[in-house]
């Protein structure tokens, strides 16, 4: 069990480098910039950690990318193991959901990208009603409840967490 974890926070580590990365070449494209609020989102996040520690919004994603390196090389260490074989687990990891998608999703008869979309749609969904009920045992909106939300995800950046 405690081995899954490891992966899963190794898998969502790569996820969140990936989306450092790709962010980069979806902020240059304004078209994208316009159909995911949540790319501007994190890009705004990552300029004002950048202008609190008065650096570059490069520099701030290149100490991001080195973090990431470091947590990897970390965890290949407590399995006995390369990064590179590592790195090889979280894909072979990724291509067995991805596999596990398409079957789900020929067996509904329906797009691999449309099966991702319900997928991710109820996700939102839970997500959601969890935010209200947390708000609700807090005595403050949801909107409120998300920017506290965010302020701790800002200070866990920060902190190298």
């Amino acid at each position: 069990m405690d081995t899954r974890k490891k992966i899963l926070g190794v898998c969502m580590s790569v996820i969140f480098t990936f989306t450092i990365s790709t962010t980069v070449f979806a902020v240059d494209n304004p078209k994208s910039q316009n159909k995911d609020s949540k790319i501007t989102d994190f890009q705004q996040m990552l300029e004002e950690i950048a202008k609190e520690k008065g650096i570059s919004v490069e520099e701030l994603k290149t100490q991001l990318k080195a973090r990431q390196e470091l947590k990897l090389e970390k965890m290949a260490k407590k399995k006995g193991i390369t990064v590179e074989e590592l790195k090889a687990q979280i894909k072979a990891k990724k291509a067995e959901s991805q596999e596990k998608l398409e079957k789900t999703a020929k067996e509904k008869g329906i797009t691999v990208e449309e099966l991702k979309t319900q997928l991710r749609n109820e996700r939102k969904a839970k997500h959601e009603a969890r935010l209200v009920e947390m708000a609700k045992k807090k005595g403050i909106t949801v909107d409120e409840l998300k920017a506290q939300i965010r302020a701790k995800k800002l200070e866990n950046i920060k902190n190298g967490q």
